[in-house]
């Protein structure tokens, strides 16, 4: 049996205000929204699960009204690093495949982690389609698998789902997501977890001008690009989130036709560029909700996935 890691089923967005969240995604991306505000008392957190084309997103705050929200995984998680990219999340197409892949990553080392936190153990009774997180200090950041579950039904795998719409009609005019940049000191570490343990492929090495990065653009699952980036000097961009938070999911990239227009765009709904050239622009986290977002008309080498 071999795993499969499918489709992205979300990308986590830290937040301290999910209202002021949602309504920045509805005003600036024009996402669909299929839940809204979903809150958990056993996680202590509200999340909602937005759509941009094939891109999940989910907004999340802890609920600082619960007591013992700050003990909490996602609690502590905002406690230490705020409003921040949390981690990523990918179906894997069935439990025989989730197990494998639970199997590979335990036997090259990667702490898996439960639901509520510590490690996860194998118990008798528990269900076999679980989902699985690991430790950011084995994957750079958290990652989650799951096998797709009936009680959140996803309306990008209904084959009516029309993703075009945000390249036809948005203003952004998106192709599709381009890649999830992964901040990294130790970029031998990162290619072992993610092409050696995880299958993903290498579609291209060599240097990221605008972020100064070494960089490996590897294929994980059927929709997504992760780029492993290692600075290679001080003062930039991911250097800087390096020394603030050892590494993590650094930046969600989108592929836009017209990069002159989009930027436009983004500006008139106060998104302000970090850095940028003549091929991508990254936005200024302090413009964006804490996170960096960015948009880049660069096709990645070796990257074969259709627009949207």
């Amino acid at each position: 049996m071999v795993f499969t890691i499918g489709k992205n089923f979300h990308v986590i967005h830290m937040s301290d205000d999910i209202e002021a969240l949602d309504a920045w995604y509805d005003d600036v991306f024009g996402v669909t929204r299929w839940v809204t505000n979903n809150v958990s008392p056993e996680l202590c957190r509200i999340a909602s699960l937005v759509g941009i084309g094939k891109l999940c997103i989910e907004p999340m705050q802890p609920t600082f009204d619960i007591e013992g929200w700050e003990t909490k995984p996602l609690g502590r998680f905002y406690k230490r690093w705020g409003r921040n990219w949390h981690s990523i999340a990918w179906y894997v197409d069935d439990v025989e495949g989730l197990t494998e892949l639970r199997d590979r990553l335990e036997a090259a080392d990667v702490q898996l982690l439960g639901l509520l936190g510590g490690r996860l153990e194998h118990e008798a009774d528990a269900p076999e389609d679980r989902p699985i997180f690991t430790h950011p200090n084995s994957t750079l950041t958290q990652l989650e698998f799951m096998v797709p579950i009936r009680d959140i039904p996803d309306p990008r795998l209904h084959p009516s789902y029309l993703a075009t719409w945000w390249h036809d009609t948005h203003p952004l005019h998106i192709r599709k997501h381009s890649h999830f940049t992964l901040a990294t000191r130790d970029l031998d570490h990162a290619r072992e977890m993610y092409v050696d343990v995880m299958r993903g492929t290498v579609l291209h090495e060599g240097e990221n001008d605008l972020l100064r990065t070494r960089s490996i653009y590897v294929a994980v699952g059927r929709d997504d690009v992760v780029e492993l980036a290692e600075p290679l000097e001080s003062g930039t961009p991911i250097a800087d989130y390096l020394d603030a938070n050892h590494h993590g999911l650094f930046a969600v990239w989108l592929q836009v036709e017209d990069l002159g227009a989009a930027t436009r765009y983004l500006t008139s709904k106060g998104v302000a560029a970090r850095v940028d050239d003549a091929t991508s622009s990254l936005s200024d986290p302090t413009t964006s909700h804490g996170v960096h977002w960015g948009v880049t008309t660069r096709e990645i080498p070796g990257d074969t996935r259709p627009d949207w």
